[in-house]
């Protein structure tokens, strides 16, 4: 069971217990980081953006792996702010890392400049899909994609998850509003939970 204040830090991680947390998504969210980072399929120089990067991980595996990729991110925790900054410290200097504290809808970024957008465990903070995802599709260059991961909406039915906080989105929920708000090419696997592609 998540307790509302537990599952209010998995969505915005702060004091001394969002640290914890930090931990926590660290070790929990590696394995579907390897995953979606694979599904990617980063090409040299591309410019990617995380919407929500928690503790700066999955920025971290991409610049390991693609030594010319340039990546944007934005989390509303200045918490995750802070540690994702310290993760990455040394390619921000570079240059290669760039990383944004603010609500994704209201910070202005520049639109059509992203090969690829990404975001893991982040669609069921979204009270509504289609504005964020609208935001989306307008942020990526012609032929860009999103990549999404999220769980089965049932693993947070059994913890009980509050619905307060958590958005238990289904998958076809999820596949129709990226529709509706304008992308084409969507396909989607289970493995742990849904991994989903959307093409612009």
């Amino acid at each position: 069971m998540f307790p509302a204040f537990i599952a209010s830090q998995f969505k915005r991680p702060r004091g001394l217990f969002g640290y914890v947390v930090s931990n926590m998504m660290k070790k929990g969210n590696q394995k579907n980081y390897i995953r979606l980072i694979k599904d990617l399929d980063v090409q040299p120089d591309e410019k990617l953006l995380e919407i929500g990067y928690g503790p700066g991980i999955g920025i971290q595996m991409i610049t390991s792996s693609c030594v010319s990729c340039t990546v944007h991110g934005i989390d509303f925790s200045g918490l995750m702010y802070k540690k994702a900054g310290k993760l990455n410290k040394l390619l921000i200097e570079q240059g290669r890392v760039q990383l944004q504290y603010g609500d994704f809808l209201k910070i202005p970024i520049d639109k059509n400049q992203y090969d690829r957008i990404f975001c893991l465990n982040v669609i069921y903070f979204w009270d509504e899909l289609v504005k964020p995802l609208e935001k989306t599709l307008s942020l990526l260059k012609e032929d860009g994609a999103f990549y999404i991961y999220m769980v089965n909406p049932e693993f947070l039915v059994d913890r009980k998850a509050p619905d307060t906080i958590f958005n238990k989105y289904s998958i076809d929920q999820v596949v129709g509003a990226l529709r509706s708000a304008g992308f084409r090419k969507i396909d989607h696997y289970f493995k742990g939970g849904y991994y989903i592609k959307a093409g612009k």
